[in-house]
């Protein structure tokens, strides 16, 4: 390489030959980096021609890959017929209308036992016997002044006929009038005494004509229905009032469902709508029944107010206790477009959208105005018509390629 620069005289030959090296250096790089930049490029594609990712194709328009229509389900906007109601969640109680607890009426100790839990018992039936030291000594006493009754009759009887033949003065006659009066009223009083025992006026009217004092009483149950607690036992001691009883009858074909609902939608509820009440239990089941009290006072910490409902379960299917879900319709149903839920977008501003499409690769977002959910449908009350295709699920994975897409 001939050497062309001037350099002053005194630079020496080895730094002439460096300086000239570096500027050929130099000026080779220079030329080598115009060519690779004024070249065309052959490996990559132009923007336009890219079909392996999701491209904006215009305002709230987005256009996806073959392969990502596979995720997106694409349908028509269905019809469906929406009720105006409200759901609620409360739980199963006892119908503490028809729900006793049979004490025992009078003190003693526990005969015989003659029910369990869960039998199944009729109204009359009887329960358990009481051995009732008292009640011998009020048999007693009827069985005296029926006897006394009757021998002072017999006595008044003789007096009048006596008297209308003149052969007492009228002073015995009254005096034997006064004596059956005092009888007939101490009879009167011991019947009534055994009646507060709870015996029936045949268990009477059979102490007295048979003389005999039994101080063994039956307890029978007051209503038809289950035997739902049992605590008592033979020998055991017993007296009105005492807890617990003995023996707790209640209907289990007639429970209550209670709840408490917001205070603000009380204006919805009316005494005697029908009720549909479901459990975890028996998903598939729907018992019905009717509101039968509403609250008269909110729950000052809750501002709730509670709600009861009569259900009718006549299988024997609903313990007391169990948690229930209950739907009241409002309104008769009426039809509107219905998504699914994932079928929504929810935005930014709080609005709600859908993609709409014709072939299923190109989608325009719609805002629309949503109602009611009901059985996983929303219901849309504005924005779109029933028909039309839109993705009937993973909204929101097309919302987020439309905010990462390019043009």
């Amino acid at each position: 390489m001939s050497n062309n620069f001037n350099f002053p005289p005194n630079f020496d030959a080895r730094a002439k030959k460096r300086l000239a090296f570096a500027c050929v250096l130099a000026v080779s790089l220079i030329g080598l980096v115009t060519y690779w930049y004024a070249s065309p490029s052959t490996s990559a594609a132009p923007v336009e021609k890219v079909v392996d990712r999701a491209f904006k194709v215009g305002t709230d328009e987005i256009q996806i890959t073959n392969q990502q229509a596979t995720e997106v389900l694409v349908g028509p906007v269905e019809s469906r017929a929406f009720e105006q109601r409200r759901d609620a969640v409360g739980m199963i109680d006892f119908n503490q209308d028809q729900t006793l607890q049979v004490f025992s009426p009078y003190q003693g100790r526990i005969g015989k036992v003659l029910v369990k839990a869960g039998d199944t018992v009729t109204s009359n039936q009887v329960l358990y016997t009481v051995l009732v030291p008292d009640l011998a000594q009020a048999a007693a006493a009827l069985i005296s002044t029926a006897g006394n009754l009757k021998t002072v009759n017999e006595t008044l009887f003789r007096a009048r006929s006596l008297y209308e033949a003149q052969s007492i003065p009228l002073k015995e006659l009254q005096q034997n009038t006064s004596d059956q009066q005092a009888a007939e009223a101490a009879y009167r009083a011991a019947r009534k005494t055994l009646g507060l025992f709870g015996l029936f006026e045949q268990d009477i009217d059979q102490i007295e004509s048979q003389r005999k004092v039994d101080t063994e009483m039956s307890v029978r149950s007051p209503l038809s229905g289950r035997i739902t607690a049992r605590s008592a036992a033979p020998g055991q001691l017993v007296q009105p009032g005492s807890a617990p009883a003995p023996v707790s009858v209640s209907n289990m074909q007639k429970l209550w469902m209670i709840a408490s609902v917001p205070e603000a939608e009380l204006d919805a509820f009316r005494l005697g709508q029908k009720v549909a009440v479901t459990v975890q239990a028996y998903p598939q089941t729907v018992f019905s029944g009717n509101i039968v009290y509403i609250g008269d006072v909110a729950d000052p910490v809750t501002h709730r107010i509670a709600l009861r409902a009569e259900i009718a379960d006549l299988k024997h299917q609903l313990r007391p206790q169990m948690l229930a879900s209950f739907r009241i319709t409002l309104a008769a149903p009426q039809s509107f477009p219905a998504v699914p839920v994932n079928a929504l977008a929810r935005e930014g501003d709080g609005s709600f959208s859908v993609w709409v499409t014709d072939e299923g690769l190109r989608f325009k977002r719609r805002t629309v105005a949503v109602g009611m959910t009901q059985d996983g449908l929303s219901q849309v009350t504005k924005g779109l018509a029933v028909g039309e295709k839109i993705a009937r699920d993973k909204a929101l994975y097309l919302s987020n390629f439309y905010s990462m897409a390019t043009n």
